[in-house]
């Protein structure tokens, strides 16, 4: 039969563990916090310029116009120089002030025994600590509760089911997806399967989207869940955005551990009796921050 599997109450210290693990080690790569509110309209303080840039000056398109912001047209170089081995400096643009709200993220996960779901706080809190909002959305159960019963599921939280009139509110999406024989569950199959009015109308075109994983071992499928989702994703013209290695905690060797370049994980072991570690709470919080900093950049585009 199908184990029972420890309740999330049973793991000591649950909201101390998380706050540790949301804390990044030392040497992982840090990234600036995401700023929400916009300087005054006067003013473009704390908007990066672009690095000026060398580029031939011709009599094209990369001309360098008369006057530019007010600035001299450079002399010509001494010497004998043809035009096209000019070399002058770009105008550095100026970043328009693009007042945005804080990214709106909606973390879609199904979750039999609450590996998942314990993933997807970490995942959250990592993106409140980047400054975005995240909601906790489950896709519905298909199988009956007999079948449940028989598999020793425990009950199920209480975040709210996700519907297709939520998804287009939203500027970007995190899947918590538990391997099924090296696939996604049939449940977010059948969620996504609904989807048909939102691709007709081209409502997620550009959106960002990332997955993190359960699986029973290392290899139970933290890749192909990953790629098993793009060509779906791709028909609604979403782009993949992975984890990549900017936490070090994914090349850790320390323990058996479900952390990959494709996302987060963890490694439920064949009885499902093993939960998330503090490593891969804390791979999954750092996820989630960066997951945030890229969903502003791209709605604020």
């Amino acid at each position: 039969g199908f184990p029972e599997v420890a309740p999330r109450s049973a793991i000591p210290n649950f909201k101390t563990t998380m706050g540790a693990a949301c804390s990044r080690p030392a040497d992982a790569a840090q990234a600036p916090e995401l700023v929400t509110t916009a300087p005054p309209a006067h003013s473009n303080a704390g908007v990066p310029r672009a690095a000026p840039t060398a580029v031939p000056a011709t009599s094209g398109v990369n001309a360098r116009p008369a006057a530019l912001a007010g600035e001299a047209t450079p002399a010509p170089p001494a010497g004998n120089a043809s035009n096209d081995e000019r070399v002058v400096e770009a105008a550095a643009p100026v970043a328009p002030v693009v007042p945005h709200s804080p990214p709106r993220i909606a973390i879609i996960y199904y979750s039999t025994y609450g590996h998942i779901r314990l993933l997807a706080l970490a995942v959250q809190a990592g993106v409140e600590s980047a400054g975005g909002k995240a909601d906790l959305l489950q896709c519905a159960e298909t199988l009956p509760d007999g079948v449940l019963a028989k598999m020793g599921a425990p009950p199920k939280s209480d975040d709210p089911i996700v519907t297709t009139d939520v998804l287009a509110g939203y500027d970007g999406f995190l899947f918590g997806l538990p391997g099924r024989f090296g696939m996604f569950p049939a449940q977010f199959k059948t969620f996504w399967d609904s989807t048909g009015s939102l691709w007709t109308k081209g409502r997620l075109i550009g959106k960002p989207y990332g997955t993190f994983f359960s699986t029973g071992q290392q290899g139970g499928g933290q890749e192909t869940l990953g790629l098993a989702t793009v060509p779906q994703m791709a028909h609604h013209g979403m782009m993949y955005v992975p984890l990549g290695y900017q936490d070090p905690r994914v090349f850790s060797n320390s323990e058996v551990h479900g952390c990959s370049p494709y996302g987060a994980g963890t490694i439920a072991g064949g009885d499902g009796s093993r939960m998330p570690s503090e490593l891969e709470l804390g791979v999954a919080c750092t996820q989630g921050a960066s997951f945030a900093r890229t969903a502003a950049l791209l709605a604020a585009a």
